[in-house]
């Protein structure tokens, strides 16, 4: 498994899908109000599925990360 500082492929999966959740298109599966995008299973197997071979903490902070830098 790679960690999260080997490539910037995480990181730009994970900044298209925070782009897409900011765009209310993860609405069915993700409330905001009540919990941490990074914390939401169905947001990390999407990233899993789009860039697969990482860790899951990779997967954690290229979210949170992404999150923040789409705001």
């Amino acid at each position: 498994m790679k960690n999260f500082a080997q490539s910037q492929e995480v990181v730009n999966a994970a900044y298209g899908l925070a782009e897409e959740i900011r765009d209310g298109r993860w609405r069915h599966v993700f409330d905001p109000s009540s919990q941490s995008e990074s914390n939401c299973p169905e947001l990390i197997q999407e990233l899993q599925r789009r860039c697969p071979g990482y860790v899951e903490a990779a997967y954690k902070r290229a979210l949170a990360d992404g999150m923040l830098a789409t705001r």
